[in-house]
């Protein structure tokens, strides 16, 4: 529907900006906005609320001030004619139009100037920012996901295209239905899964986060890394994006097996900059929670999964070890397990990363509706849950479109291609009394980082297969520091390795250590697996030592993993060698049987990860030299979903963001209200 002038104008002065053309030193630790993005963001709705709202009282007060004078009038002996007349002509009504120009000057000065809204309209920055999307609950297992609906919208013209149907628990990975009608005009009520079921309640698309930017953070502050911002396109000034600033101005680079690495200086052409030291850029605390993605939540069960004898996730190590006195046992449908301390030796739970595949689900489905025990068996056979390494999966990316003429499209890699080492492990600890001691464990390329808590004093260290390491990568003294998590109590916990970097909450509080809790390069870029630790294929471990505790609401997240590739699978590939390699040009089904190769067949891993591509970002098509000096780099935290630096380098397109196109910083999403929150 069109807006009148008046509508037009309110729209343009209070409303969220045009979503159409949004798309999309050192690191400074602080847990808490600065106090110059609170005060824009607390101004921003005051400040035009007061000014609308001023209007509207000295509007009503000049009518009551002009109501008196007309019953003066009237009182005198003049007409209403009169009194009609004096409302027209006096002084008033120019007062009551000034107020309001004046109110719309004023908010649209402080629009213009200091803080604007935006409307996210795509998932590039996905979860961090939603764009448009649809809310589901798992019919499985329960757990509340998102998935993509940016694809029903044509860029072009702002019309529907298409309608997204499903989905992928990004969970227990399960792929529902969400829109039975589109899919009854195909013939089929679940066209993409015939053992598929509806959800409870069919899912409407929403339109994205709308956020407060802003427009003068930067003014007294120098952007710094792993902002969100909001800049002009270097393609086209005209069109907004917003991502997630991990270059600075000076340096050079270099995308490489999921992390970012940094040198400082900048280099003539690539040829040069493969030749500098690079150093990895590592996320302060709060960040590395903000940008954390979700691998498997325990809390969220799918009871036909387990009544089929899919094993659990998490479970007793060895798996097939029987439990003995002192071990972990499983309750609550193994969401809660205890140890009453009984064991002098160490008592082990591991995750294993077994997730069923699109045809297992069918078969468990269909297993589940038959009656006769024997058709449920023959169903079920040949079904070999395997665990494999943890990947990208992006379960936002995986909606099922229907589209017009009526065809379905898929996107089954959006499950993952590759293997993610960075984990981080939350859960929550009952301690019975102050006996004994508690170890987290995370696994990446065969070495195990722990964190151990003595649950007697409180003390938690740091280890790396028992030992620490310096700099130089020399053996060092492990870090520790004094927590919370002394004798009977509950105690929620969150540890993480990241960016080659361990961090440690205690109830929501990072944990200062004694000591740096960075580490230098291991070696360790390959994944291991062996029978006795299970290695990357078990890569998130809890023990208990002589210690009466309980565990539950388990979760595991990962690190953003940015693809050293375009999106697009027809382009060269991360891989130097094996089924996902630069020289195998495979159809979508091919890359996903693939995939689940590379994840699970552990005897060509030295083979296939012994060497990854690498993306350098040098200034070599710039002339001057000094060039660089103003320039960031942009990236997304949806990497296959975002077209961002990496994919803007042509012969009309800079890669990065001169300074001069920097819009400001994203504080606060103000909508939807489930999704109110500080911009991290």
């Amino acid at each position: 529907m069109r807006r009148s002038f008046v509508g037009r104008t309110f729209w343009a002065v209070f409303g969220a900006g045009d979503s159409r053309i949004l798309r999309g030193r050192k690191d400074v630790d602080r847990s808490s906005p600065a106090p110059c993005d609170t005060l824009y963001y607390v101004l921003f709705p005051v400040t035009q609320i007061y000014f609308l709202l001023l209007s509207i009282v000295m509007a009503k007060n000049n009518i009551r001030k002009d109501g008196k004078q007309k019953k003066i009038q009237q009182g005198a002996g003049g007409g209403a004619k009169t009194a009609m007349l004096h409302l027209l002509t006096s002084k008033s009504v120019r007062e009551t139009v000034e107020s309001i120009v004046v109110a719309f000057a004023l908010a649209f000065l402080f629009r213009t100037f200091e803080a604007e809204a935006f409307v996210i309209p795509t998932g590039s920055m996905a979860p961090t920012l939603q764009g448009r999307h649809q809310d589901v609950d798992c019919p499985m297992c329960k757990y509340p996901y998102r998935v993509s609906a940016s694809q029903e919208i044509d860029p072009a013209n702002e019309r529907k295209q298409a309608d997204v149907i499903g989905g992928e628990c990004s969970n227990c990975r399960y792929w529902a239905c969400t829109k039975r009608q589109q899919g009854e005009l195909l013939g089929y009520p679940r066209p993409f899964n015939s053992g598929a079921l509806q959800v409870d309640a069919e899912s409407e698309s929403a339109n994205g986060d709308r956020i407060i930017v802003s427009k003068f953070a930067y003014a007294f502050q120098e952007p710094q890394r792993w902002d969100v911002f909001v800049f002009r396109f270097p393609g086209n000034a005209s069109r907004n994006y917003i991502k997630r600033l991990v270059g600075l101005p000076g340096e050079t680079l270099k995308l490489h097996r999921g992390d970012v690495f940094q040198a400082e200086e900048v280099a003539a052409n690539e040829q040069a900059a493969r030749k500098l030291q690079y150093t990895i850029a590592r996320k302060p605390p709060f960040k590395a929670v903000a940008m954390a993605q979700m691998v498997h939540d325990n809390e969220y069960q799918a009871e036909m999964l387990t009544q089929s004898g899919w094993p659990h996730r998490w479970g007793l190590w060895p798996r097939d070890a029987v439990a003995n006195e002192g071990d972990w046992q499983p309750a609550d449908n193994h969401r809660r397990f205890m140890t009453d301390g009984k064991s002098q030796e160490p008592t082990w739970l591991r995750y294993q990363h077994r997730v069923p595949e699109f045809k297992q689900w069918n078969q468990i489905v269909a297993a589940a509706q038959k009656k006769d025990p024997a058709e449920k068996v023959s169903l079920l056979q040949g079904m070999e849950p395997e665990p494999q390494l943890i990947s990208d999966a992006y379960s936002y990316n995986s909606g099922i479109v229907f589209q017009y003429p009526p065809h379905v499209q898929s996107n089954r890699i959006a499950m993952g291609m590759y293997w993610v080492g960075d984990l981080m492990l939350e859960c929550r600890l009952e301690v019975f009394d102050d006996r004994g001691s508690v170890l987290l464990d995370l696994v990446e390329g065969g070495k195990h980082f722990q964190c151990e808590f003595d649950l007697t004093t409180g003390t938690a260290t740091l280890g790396i297969d028992g030992d620490f390491y310096d700099a130089q990568g020399e053996t060092a003294q492990q870090p520790s520091a004094q927590t919370a998590v002394r004798g009977s109590g509950t105690y929620d916990l969150r540890f993480a390795n990241f960016d080659d970097q361990l961090f440690l909450w205690v109830n929501g509080k990072p944990v200062v250590f004694d000591l740096p809790t960075t580490y230098p390069p291991l070696g360790n870029t390959v994944p291991v697996s062996d029978a006795e630790d299970g290695g990357d294929l078990a890569p998130v471990g809890i023990g208990a030592q002589g210690a009466t505790v309980a565990v539950d609401q388990l979760r595991i997240l990962r690190d953003v993993y940015y693809i050293s590739i375009p999106p697009d699978l027809s382009y060269t590939r991360s891989y130097v060698r094996g089924p996902l390699a630069a020289d195998n040009y495979l159809g979508r089904l091919e890359v996903v049987s693939a995939a689940q190769e590379v994840l699970t067949n552990k005897a060509k891993w030295p083979e296939w990860f012994a060497e990854m591509h690498a993306l350098y970002f040098p200034l070599e098509r710039f002339e001057l030299p000094d060039r660089g000096q103003d320039q960031f780099f942009a990236l997304g935290d949806n990497s296959p979903q975002s077209k961002d630096s990496r994919l803007w380098a042509t012969p009309n397109t800079e890669y990065y963001v001169e300074r001069d196109l920097l819009i400001g910083k994203a504080l606060f999403i103000y909508w939807p209200l489930t999704h109110m929150s500080w911009v991290r």
